[in-house]
């Protein structure tokens, strides 16, 4: 018997929560890596600037400064590419995180003041 959450509905509900408790002045997105696509699609993707191992959601946040959400199974682990992303953005002094839950991808943000005031308390 399957216990563990997919990725895809981790995010799904996630994103649901924010539409409830995210901050309005904020914006956040999906980033389309996972997917099957032909691979025509795949390289017109690719030549549009498409990259490998960029993290499931961006979060515009104030001061000019992005923030990187990656969704991983409890068992998931971060491929090659993701590794190299998660480093590049340590290095330009990003936030980046990688939740296996949905509490979990909750602190986070929270963390980060995506939350809206009533939900910010610790």
């Amino acid at each position: 018997m399957k216990t563990d959450i997919s990725e895809h509905k981790l995010q799904v509900s996630f994103l649901d929560y924010l539409t409830v408790a995210g901050r309005r002045d904020l914006y956040w997105f999906a980033v389309p890596n996972a997917g099957l696509r032909s691979m025509r699609v795949g390289a017109m993707m690719k030549a549009e600037g498409l990259r490998p191992g960029v993290a499931d959601l961006c979060f515009m946040l104030p001061a000019g400064r992005v923030g990187w959400l990656e969704f991983k199974t409890r068992t998931g682990s971060l491929s090659v590419y993701q590794q190299g992303f998660k480093h590049r953005c340590e290095m330009l002094d990003h936030p980046y995180a990688v939740a296996r839950s949905l509490d979990e991808a909750i602190a986070i943000v929270r963390g980060w003041g995506v939350l809206r005031n009533s939900e910010a308390a610790t």
